[in-house]
C-alpha cells in the first residue's frame, strides 16, 4: 500500500545559504561533462498513450538507460566531484590542471595509481566512480553490502575496482568506507555526508544539473511540465531536481514529488518526524529498488528537500515491477523503455497517484488531472539483467 504524505515545511522562496549556492552555482559543470568522451544528452521521451491511459495530458521520460554506457545517470555527479576535488589536489601542489572543457581529453593529468577513490554504493554510484577511476588511471574501492546482485558487483569490477562486501547495509557501507579511507589515506568521493563531510557530496549533487539542463535544452520554451516525479534514495538527485526547478528552471514551478520504496523510506519518515529533521529510517531497506534502499537522508540534501519538495510518497515492490513491465510492454506507438527497479519508480507512482482510489485526495492536491504534463526519470536501465528478464516473464 502507498503512503502519500504533503510537506508541510515546503516554501515558496526558501534561503539555503552559500555553501549549498556556491557548488551548484558553478559556472564549470556542463562544460565539465562535455569534456567526457562520447558525452551526448540522454534521450527525453514522449509517452502518449500511456498519457492517455492514465488520464493525463502529456508523459515526458528522461532515460537515463543511455547515460555513457554505464546505464545509470550516477557518472554526472562522480565526473564533476572528482574534477572539483582534482582541481584543488592539482592547484595545492603546484600543478597544472586542465580546463573543464578539456579535462577528461587529457591522459597525463596524474600519475597512474595516483590516488585511490573510494566509496559505498548500492551499484549505479560505485560504478560510476569506478568508471571515472579506470578514465583517469587511478585505484578505485567500492563498498557494497550483502545481497547485492552478481551483476552490479561484476559492472563495478569490470571497471578494475575492487568491491568489498560487507555483512550489512548500505548506511553499514558507508562506516566501514570511512573508517579503512581514514587508515589507509583514500579519497571517499560519496553521494552521502555527515560532519565535517559536505563538499564533496555537494559536488556530486550540482554535477546532477546538467541531467535537468538536458531537459529544458530539449523542450520547447513555450511547454510547461507541472508534476515531477524524483527519485529519493540518500537524496542527492532530488537535492539538484530542487534546485533546478526552484531556482534556474524558465517557466513555471512545477510540484516535485519524491517516490522511495516502502522499505526505505527515510526522506518520507523524515518530513513525517518531530520537527521534519532527518531520521533513520525503520525500514528493512531490502527492496528490489537497490539503489534506494537506503536508511539516512544525506544532511547536505536535506535542507533543498525539506522545503523543496511538495509531497513525499513510497511504493512496493510489486507497483515497482508492474511499472518496469508497463515501460517495456508499450502502448500504442509509444517507444519502449528498458527501465530497471529503481528507474521504475517514477512511474510506479505516478500508477498509484493516477489509478488508487485511496489516493484521490493526492490527485486534487497535486493537480493529477487531464491537463497535467509529468516529467518523469528513469534513473537506470537493466544494471541487473538477470532480474530484469525475470520481471518481464
Amino acid at each position: 500500500m502507498s503512503t502519500f504524505l504533503l510537506n508541510q515545511y515546503y516554501s515558496e522562496s526558501p534561503d539555503w545559504g552559500n555553501d549549498v549556492a556556491d557548488a551548484f552555482c558553478a559556472g564549470d559543470i556542463s562544460e565539465l561533462h562535455c569534456s567526457i568522451p562520447d558525452y551526448s544528452p540522454t534521450p527525453l521521451v514522449e509517452l502518449p498513450a500511456l498519457a492517455a491511459n492514465l488520464g493525463v495530458d502529456r508523459l515526458l521520460v528522461k532515460d537515463e538507460a543511455h547515460r555513457f554506457g554505464l546505464k545509470a545517470f550516477k557518472s554526472l555527479g562522480a565526473t564533476y566531484a572528482i574534477y572539483r576535488f582534482l582541481r584543488e589536489y592539482l592547484k595545492d601542489r603546484n600543478r597544472p590542471c586542465p580546463p573543464p572543457a578539456k579535462f577528461y581529453l587529457v591522459r597525463n593529468v596524474l600519475s597512474d595509481a595516483e590516488l585511490t577513490f573510494c566509496t559505498a554504493t548500492d551499484g549505479n554510484h560505485g560504478r560510476g566512480v569506478a568508471w571515472v577511476a579506470r578514465l583517469l588511471r587511478q585505484k578505485a574501492i567500492i563498498y557494497m553490502p550483502a545481497g547485492t546482485v552478481k551483476a552490479r558487483i561484476e559492472n563495478i569490477k569490470q571497471e578494475g575496482a575492487e568491491v568489498v562486501v560487507i555483512d550489512g547495509t548500505y548506511d553499514d557501507c558507508v562506516q566501514r568506507c570511512v573508517s579503512e579511507a581514514e587508515t589507509n589515506g583514500w579519497q571517499i568521493i560519496s553521494d552521502t555526508s555527515w560532519a565535517g563531510y559536505e563538499t564533496i557530496p555537494r559536488w556530486i549533487m550540482a554535477g546532477y544539473l546538467t541531467l535537468f539542463r538536458e531537459i529544458e535544452l530539449a523542450l520547447n520554451p513555450v511547454d510547461r511540465i507541472d508534476l515531477v516525479i524524483v527519485q529519493g534514495g540518500v537524496g542527492a538527485l532530488a537535492a539538484a531536481a530542487v534546485w533546478y526547478f526552484r531556482k534556474l528552471w524558465t517557466c513555471l514551478q512545477p510540484q516535485l514529488v519524491s517516490v522511495e520504496p516502502e522499505q526505505a523510506a527515510c526522506l518520507l519518515e523524515s518530513i513525517a518526524s518531530s520537527g521534519g529533521e532527518p531520521i533513520m529510517s525503520t525500514g528493512r531497506q531490502d527492496s528490489i529498488m537497490a539503489g534506494l534502499n537506503c536508511g539516512m537522508p544525506s544532511p547536505v540534501a536535506w535542507p533543498l528537500i525539506k522545503y523543496g519538495f511538495n509531497a513525499f510518497l513510497h511504493v512496493s515492490d510489486k507497483a515497482c515491477i508492474e511499472a518496469m513491465r508497463t515501460y517495456y510492454n508499450t502502448l500504442g506507438d509509444d517507444p519502449r523503455i528498458v527501465s530497471g527497479e529503481s528507474g521504475a519508480a517514477g512511474l510506479a507512482a505516478l500508477i498509484e497517484l493516477t489509478q488508487r482510489g485511496s489516493l484521490a485526495q493526492a490527485r486534487l492536491s497535486l493537480g493529477l488531472d487531464s491537463n497535467a504534463r509529468i516529467l518523469l526519470l528513469n534513473t537506470e536501465g537493466d544494471t541487473d539483467p538477470e532480474s530484469f528478464r525475470r520481471v518481464l516473464e
